[in-house]
C-alpha cells in the first residue's frame, strides 16, 4: 500500500515539473490542449457494494443481506476532451456468508470493511464518438484501472492476507447540471484475488468479483472547457474554398464537354474529308500539293555584279516557283571580305542585290513582294574559310 501511494506521489511530482516549463498549446481534434492545472474535477459519491465469490462458496439465497454500503472521493484530470486520469479512494464493507461446516450447520454472516485506492484511465466515449460538445447533457465515460485493496476482518473470521492488488473497470454516467457541476452514476466492478478472503467463504477459485454502484456530484475548477482550434471565420473560409473548388470543377466539366463536342465535330469532318479523298482517288484525280519556294543562291565573279547565264537560269527556276505562290521575298547581297576594301565591298553587295531584284521584276514578280538589302563584307553568307568565293553572292528567300 505504501509503495503504491509513493508511486502516485512521484507521478504528480513529474507532472508538476512539466507544468513549470514553458507551455505551448497543441491542436487535438479541433481544440487546443490546456495547461496542466486546467480541466480538473473533484467528486464525492456514496452507494452500494457487493462481493461475488465463486459458486462453490456462495449462498444465492441470502443475496439481499450480502449488499452493503460504499463511499468514495476522487480527483480527475482531463488532458483532452476524450482522455483523462483519475485517483480514487473507495471505502466500504463487503458481506458474505461462510460455507456450512456440515449439513444442517447454519452459515454465519461475515462483515469485511475495505479501503480501495486505485488509479484509472478515463475515456469519454460521448466526445470520442459524437465530437466535443461543452453543452452536452449526458456523457458516458468508461474507465479501467489498477489499485490496492486493504481489508480488515471482523472477529468472526481470520485470514493470512489483509490486502491485495486489484484491477477495476466501470462506467461513469455524467449528467451536466451547470458548467461547473455534474451528477454522476458510477457503476464499477473490480477483480480481487480470492486468497485475500477468509477461508470460511473461499470458493476454491482464483478471483472474486466486487461490484458497486454510487451516486454523487463532480465539481470542475480552473479552465473547464477547451478552446476551439478553428474559429468560425476559419470554418467559413474553408467552406468558401470548398464551394469555389466545386464551382471550378463544374466549369471544367462543362469545358470538357465542349472540348469533347468539338472533337466529335472534327472527327466527323475528318471522316467526311477522308470519304471525299477516297472518292477522288476512285475517280483517278491527282492531288497537286502547293510547294512554297525556299531560297535561291546566285554567285558572281570577283568584283562583278553582272548576272551570268547560269545565274539567270537559276533565277528563272526560282521565278517559276514564286509565280505559284504569293509570299514575299528578301534579296540580300554579300561580298567576300578576303578581297577589296570595306567601302568597295559595300557598294558591290548593293549592286549585286539590285541586279537580282531587277531580274525578278523583269520575270513578272511584283515589286511590292521584293525587299532588297545588302551587308557588304560585314556578314558572310557562308563561314567556310577554304571557299571565300562562295560569299560573292546574293541569297533570295
Amino acid at each position: 500500500m505504501k509503495r503504491f501511494i509513493l508511486s502516485l506521489m512521484a507521478v504528480v511530482a513529474i507532472c508538476t515539473s512539466v507544468e513549470a516549463q514553458e507551455y505551448s498549446p497543441m491542436r487535438w481534434e479541433g481544440v487546443y490542449t490546456n495547461r496542466f492545472w486546467d480541466n480538473w474535477e473533484v467528486a464525492a459519491a456514496g452507494g452500494n457494494s457487493f462481493l461475488q465469490i465463486s459458486q462453490k462458496g456462495d449462498d444465492p439465497g441470502k443475496f439481499i443481506k450480502r449488499n452493503s454500503w460504499n463511499a468514495n472521493v476522487a480527483l480527475s484530470k482531463w488532458f483532452v476532451p476524450t482522455l483523462g486520469m483519475r485517483l480514487q479512494v473507495d471505502a466500504g464493507e463487503f458481506r458474505n456468508y461462510s460455507r456450512p461446516a456440515a449439513r444442517g450447520v447454519t452459515s454465519s454472516l461475515l462483515k469485511m470493511p475495505y479501503l480501495y485506492v486505485h488509479g484509472d484511465i478515463l475515456v469519454n466515449m460521448s466526445n470520442w464518438i459524437g465530437g466535443y460538445d461543452p453543452d452536452r447533457f449526458y456523457s458516458a465515460v468508461s474507465y479501467m484501472g489498477f489499485g490496492y485493496t486493504a481489508m480488515s476482518w471482523t472477529k468472526n473470521a481470520k485470514s493470512p492476507y489483509n490486502g491485495e492488488y486489484a484491477f477495476t473497470t466501470g462506467l461513469i454516467n455524467k449528467f451536466r447540471i451547470t458548467p461547473r457541476l455534474d451528477i454522476e452514476l458510477d457503476l464499477r466492478s473490480w477483480l480481487i484475488a480470492e486468497r485475500s478472503l477468509p477461508k470460511e467463504i473461499q470458493g476454491g477459485g482464483r478471483f472474486a468479483v466486487a461490484m458497486s454502484a454510487s451516486v454523487g456530484v463532480a465539481y470542475r475548477f480552473n479552465m473547464r472547457s477547451w478552446t476551439p482550434a478553428y474559429s468560425q471565420l476559419d470554418v467559413d473560409g474553408y467552406l468558401l474554398a470548398i464551394m469555389t473548388l466545386e464551382e471550378q470543377l463544374i466549369q471544367r466539366d462543362a469545358e470538357m464537354k465542349r472540348v469533347n463536342s468539338n472533337l466529335s465535330a472534327i472527327k466527323s469532318e475528318n471522316e467526311t474529308l477522308r470519304a471525299d479523298l477516297n472518292e477522288c482517288r476512285a475517280r483517278g484525280a491527282t492531288v497537286v500539293p502547293t510547294i512554297m519556294p525556299t531560297e535561291s543562291v546566285v554567285f558572281f565573279s570577283i568584283g562583278e555584279a553582272t548576272l551570268s547565264d547560269y545565274a539567270k537560269a537559276t533565277l528563272d527556276s526560282y521565278i517559276s516557283q514564286l509565280k505559284g505562290a504569293d509570299n514575299s521575298v528578301v534579296v540580300t547581297g554579300y561580298a567576300d571580305k578576303e578581297t577589296g576594301s570595306a567601302e568597295r565591298n559595300e557598294q558591290l553587295s548593293k549592286e549585286r542585290a539590285e541586279s537580282v531584284a531587277s531580274y525578278l521584276r523583269a520575270g513578272g514578280i511584283a515589286s511590292e513582294r521584293i525587299t532588297t538589302t545588302w551587308v557588304g563584307d560585314t556578314e558572310q553568307a557562308f563561314t567556310s574559310p577554304d571557299t571565300p568565293v562562295v560569299n560573292r553572292c546574293v541569297i533570295v528567300k
